[in-house]
């Protein structure tokens, strides 16, 4: 049996009226992946522009906390710490266009080799011959939904570098 649980918190006073919400008025919850944002139940169009401004200074602090942590494919390469090691080919980078691994093994081979279907795979070479098995991590840059790994790109910020960080659980913002 499912029981819903509420979360209560508190908004201090000053805070709630700066972002436009009234005591005692309603307001909406947005809930997305590592996201709630909450805005009033009725906007005005500058209210709603206003609140394309808040979100769009909250997504710069995020892409600069990835630039950060991730840095550019060219400072990598620079520093010989390409995490794909193409640092005579960069082109060839598996990840340059972000879209992962792109490893898929159909349901009864996952059921023969014991993979349950939501996980990882993770490809190894050895001369010729590829081994596909289980990945050790639960989340890979195939994640990152594909307009985001589009934006990334276009700042050049490293796949693979970004790959690593996402499998390793890092944590790359602090407030």
């Amino acid at each position: 049996m499912n029981k819903q649980k509420n979360v209560t918190f508190s908004i201090p006073v000053e805070d709630a009226a700066y972002s436009g919400f009234a005591p005692g008025g309603e307001f909406t919850l947005h809930a997305g992946e590592s996201l709630l944002a909450m805005t009033p139940r009725e906007m005005t169009a500058l209210q709603a522009a206003q609140a394309i401004g808040a979100l769009t200074e909250i997504t710069t602090g995020l892409l600069e906390a990835i630039q950060s942590a991730c840095g550019s494919c060219e400072e990598r390469r620079e520093q010989g710490l390409c995490p794909s090691g193409h640092l005579e080919a960069p082109e060839q980078c598996p990840l340059k266009r972000m879209t992962g691994h792109g490893v898929t093994v159909d349901a009864g081979a996952r059921a023969e080799a014991g993979i349950p279907l939501d996980a990882k795979l993770e490809v190894f070479v050895d001369e010729g011959e590829l081994l596909v098995a289980a990945a050790d991590y639960e989340h890979d840059i195939t994640d990152v939904p594909p307009a985001v790994r589009e934006m990334l790109a276009l700042l050049g910020i490293c796949p693979g570098h970004l790959d690593d960080l996402i499998q390793d659980g890092e944590v790359i913002c602090h407030d």
